[in-house]
């Protein structure tokens, strides 16, 4: 009994030293199945510009490398560019690396953005790379422009130097108070897939602002101006159709973005001073309910808008979607028309341009499928060209 008693500390000695050792071995194992990438060989891409040039891509990627410290002693991070040429868009990245020895790390990427020689490629097998790719993450930013990607990465805005920060910021953080929709890679391609076989992306155009010389860091190459984002480009089946538009692309949005804000002019408008002139009125809030049904041979695509409207107080736009004290709406009947009138208007375009293009970019087939399945398969087999078949109608309900 004694020597059982001795023997159950050194089973439980030796136990101990089996566990550490076994640790210490899948740990050992874990690290080794790695491929060790120091900081040093990396280049952090933010933002990547894609391109057609001769049948080769072209691919400008917006990385981050530190600089030397300055004679404070204190050091900061700029953006600079590299460039990679390939037949095709993995041996294009590829190249970044060749040409520079540095190893592009897209864990950090925020945006993708295609030039316009881009439209008559193929993109749902393009940009199958980034979403097979393990070191890419989800929810990048995609968009397209106006001319050459590696054109807008070679300017720069007044307020922020790095062309990714700023573009994200226009399209995605500040979005429902820009005006700006915004699309995320996986999404775009998903959508493809889905019985509209149709989504959208933001179209940015570089605008020199007249202020080059003010705005200007005097070791910057780089032209200085503003982003318009104002513009939506429509792509079918993994092709680009048309652009909408600043009309069609706000009538677009109205209905499709919860949280996106938009401003209306009202003449001839009651004004504080008991005068009658031009004020400026906000969305507050908005709620959109679609219907789809059979009409017959037709379809008919309803949508429902409700929306709260508040004077403006600023010239900022959006400010009125913050907190601010409770005041009188001063939103009479003839505010409340003129909103509806315009608002009608803009949809309207949309809704035209929709039909026009033959492009379901209001997804009316994703919500017919939804409700009705088999039927609507059957239907949309017999009809490719149901978008000119739809009617739509829209009721708009203004309130404050």
């Amino acid at each position: 009994m004694q020597n059982k008693r001795q023997a159950e500390p050194c089973a439980k000695k030796y136990a101990k030293i089996f566990l550490l050792v076994l640790v210490a071995f899948v740990v050992a194992w874990v690290a080794s199945s790695y491929t060790k990438s120091e900081l040093a060989d990396r280049a952090i891409v933010l933002g990547i510009g894609i391109d057609m040039v001769d049948d080769n891509f072209v691919v400008t990627a917006e990385v981050i490398s530190p600089n030397e410290g300055d004679e404070g002693g204190s050091s900061s991070a700029t953006s600079k560019l590299l460039t990679g040429v390939g037949q095709t868009l993995p041996l294009a990245i590829q190249d970044v690396f060749q040409t520079s020895g540095k190893n592009p790390s897209l864990g950090q990427t925020g945006i993708v953005l295609l030039g316009e020689s881009m439209n008559n490629q193929e993109l749902k097998h393009i940009l199958s790379y980034f979403i097979m790719s393990d070191a890419f993450k989800d929810g990048v930013t995609l968009a397209t422009c106006e001319g050459s990607a590696k054109k807008i990465f070679e300017s720069t805005s007044p307020v922020d130097s790095m062309v990714s920060f700023a573009l994200q910021t226009i399209i995605q953080k500040s979005g429902k108070k820009t005006n700006s929709t915004s699309n995320v890679l996986h999404n775009f391609v998903e959508r493809q897939t889905r019985h509209s076989k149709t989504s959208y992306l933001s179209k940015v155009a570089f605008v020199n602002d007249g202020n080059d010389k003010v705005n200007k860091n005097k070791d910057s190459q780089k032209k200085t101006g503003v982003y318009d984002c104002s513009k939506l480009s429509v792509f079918k089946d993994g092709y680009f159709v048309d652009v909408l538009d600043n009309d069609e692309t706000r009538g677009f949005v109205m209905l499709t973005a919860s949280k996106t804000y938009d401003n209306f002019v009202v003449d001839e408008a009651q004004s504080v001073l008991g005068t009658k002139d031009k004020v400026s009125v906000g969305i507050v809030s908005k709620k959109v309910s679609p219907d789809v049904s059979f009409d017959g041979d037709k379809i008919l695509a309803k949508y429902n808008l409700d929306m709260r409207v508040r004077r403006m107080r600023t010239d900022v736009t959006g400010n009125v979607m913050d907190f601010l004290p409770q005041l009188p709406s001063l939103i009479d009947e003839h505010i409340k028309q003129s909103v509806k009138t315009q608002t009608e208007q803009l949809v309207a375009k949309a809704f035209k341009k929709s039909k026009n293009i033959n492009c379901d970019f209001f997804g009316v087939a994703d919500a017919m499928y939804k409700k009705y399945g088999k039927k609507w398969d059957d239907y949309q087999k017999q009809n490719p060209d149901y978008t000119r078949q739809i009617e739509f109608e829209i009721v708009v309900n203004v309130d404050d």
